[in-house]
């Protein structure tokens, strides 16, 4: 990854085949438990790699969703449908694939494998992040909540970052279990092991002193259903000033209208980490590229990111969400629907930009 002036470090993408200056060890991976609350949003394909039941149900079964994927796309009937099973499943799929891609190159299909099928043809549909970075910085926040002119702006700020770490699920880097955690922690040895006397060392353990602390006191303000609750109300009667509150005021409102659409919906709703490419382990997972974090403006900021992009380069896949819709029975629409992630990938930008900006003037 790379921070740049403009936004430093949000919204910056992955950066292929550049080796990284600092730091060729990484701590290890944690990935924080969710639980999903959408049902099939979030229901757990799994592909038809090898099969050993009942041969019938198998073939009427893929027969069946052949016969409606095809009459959809309007598209012939493989010939190799006819060999050896379950030989002629795999070509049959191979030969679909391949007229499909004629109609849309960026549409997949396999054969799905859940509790209810076992060799159902579907479709799937990748949405694109971009290879980007999402991460929030916080400092600004921790600044206005200790700032006494700087309430009004705190508790719409708070609001917003409510929803996004209670609903959206968006991890705090001062949870024990997420990824940045595991990078601020590391950095925080590396400094340590530093011998005294090394330039900036003093300020880089102040800085990691104060975000540890701001981490910990910020995550506790919005974790809250309190405030989650009030989130409505604060948007509401939000009162501006001037043109720059009246930008933070947008950004609020345009946050919650997704929230009054999708009250239910999050990051990891249509992750399904192991469908396309399931004999790869090592992929980047959402809550390691989505996340809120300290600052991309402080003196810890080159080394976090470095240490990132050493980490991120070596990895060939990235979960990114989904649309999965199963042949089991004629379809009435497979238009991709990713409003929800459109809408909030669009404003992460927004609210990232408007953090680093000011995260930049202020200092």
């Amino acid at each position: 990854m790379e921070a740049t002036t403009a936004v430093r470090g949000v919204g910056t993408t992955v950066r292929p085949f550049a080796r990284c200056k600092r730091s060729t060890a990484q701590p290890a991976k944690k990935r924080t438990a969710r639980v999903s609350r959408n049902g099939f949003l979030s229901h757990p394909f799994k592909p038809f790699w090898a099969y050993s039941g009942n041969k019938d149900r198998a073939e009427r079964e893929f027969l069946c969703s052949l016969s409606n994927l095809c009459k959809h796309y309007d598209l012939p009937i493989p010939d190799c449908i006819n060999g050896n099973f379950p030989q002629s499943i795999y070509y049959t799929l191979q030969a679909v694939t391949e007229q499909l891609k004629k109609v849309d190159r960026k549409l997949q299909c396999i054969i799905a494998k859940d509790d209810r099928h076992i060799t159902t043809l579907a479709t799937v549909r990748q949405y694109n992040t971009g290879m980007t970075l999402y991460y929030i910085p916080v400092r600004p926040l921790w600044h206005w909540v200790q700032s006494s002119q700087g309430q009004h702006i705190a508790e719409l700020l708070l609001g917003i970052f409510a929803y996004l770490h209670q609903v959206v699920g968006i991890p705090f880097f001062s949870e024990p279990s997420s990824y940045l955690a595991s990078q601020y922690k590391y950095i925080e040895q590396m400094i340590k092991d530093e011998q005294d006397g090394e330039p900036d060392r003093q300020q880089q353990l102040d800085e990691v002193y104060t975000l540890k602390n701001a981490g910990i006191k910020l995550h506790r303000q919005v974790s809250p259903p309190e405030r989650l609750a009030a989130f409505e109300d604060t948007v509401l009667n939000f009162r501006h000033t001037d043109n720059w509150e009246l930008e933070w005021k947008s950004v609020a409102s345009d946050f919650l209208q997704l929230y009054q659409q999708y009250p239910d919906r999050n990051i990891f709703d249509r992750i399904h980490s192991d469908l396309l490419y399931p004999a790869d382990e090592d992929r980047i997972s959402v809550d390691q590229y989505i996340s809120f974090y300290w600052s991309g403006d402080d003196c810890l900021n080159e080394c976090l990111f470095d240490m990132i992009n050493d980490h991120f380069q070596e990895i060939a896949y990235m979960d990114e969400p989904m649309q999965v819709q199963l042949f089991d029975a004629p379809p009435e629409n497979t238009t991709p629907d990713f409003d929800f992630e459109n809408r909030l990938f669009g404003l992460l930008n927004k609210l990232s930009k408007l953090l680093s900006d000011y995260d930049y003037e202020e200092r």
